[in-house]
């Protein structure tokens, strides 16, 4: 029974030594993990958004993007581009067209603000939390009167 018990306490322990999560960045900041997006992520966001006028009060919203970050190492962020799909209220468009720029923070959080270059032609605000190896990454966006939040998945 003693052994059961070590070996339950134990081997977890162990497991997650051999798993590099990139808890220690090396990067002089105690605590913080830093996940820098790089690459093609496919992300789906869900929630509600201010309708589409001539209606009011708030719409939902399901969205597919598809967005490449390009890292620039002498800046701390970068710029984006990729396309989105999405259904606001039941109006569809697809294939709107998305640049932006991103900013990893000191909390290890990161900044990114993306434009819709055709389509509404908006500009949207996020705040995103990468997991340490920035393989997946949970989306929040923080625009006024906006709910809606997503997970994106970097491609191999």
């Amino acid at each position: 029974m003693c052994s059961l018990v070590a070996a339950t306490l134990i081997l977890p322990a162990l497991a997650y030594a051999q798993n590099n999560q990139g808890d220690d960045q090396g990067d002089g900041r105690p605590g913080i993990k830093p996940g820098i997006p790089n690459g093609t992520y496919v992300s789906h966001i869900t929630g509600l958004v201010p309708a589409i006028p001539p209606a009011t009060g708030l719409a939902p919203i399901g969205a597919i993007v598809r967005l490449t970050y390009f890292p620039n190492a002498i800046m701390s962020g970068g710029i984006t581009s990729g396309v989105a799909s999405f259904s606001v209220g039941g109006t569809v468009l697809t294939g709107v067209p998305i640049a932006g720029t991103f900013t990893v923070n000191g909390d290890g959080s990161v900044t990114e603000i993306d434009t819709q270059t055709s389509g509404p032609g908006l500009t949207l605000h996020f705040i995103l939390y990468p997991t340490p190896d920035a393989n997946t990454i949970a989306i929040l966006e923080t625009d006024t009167g906006t709910i809606a939040s997503g997970v994106e998945t970097r491609g191999r």
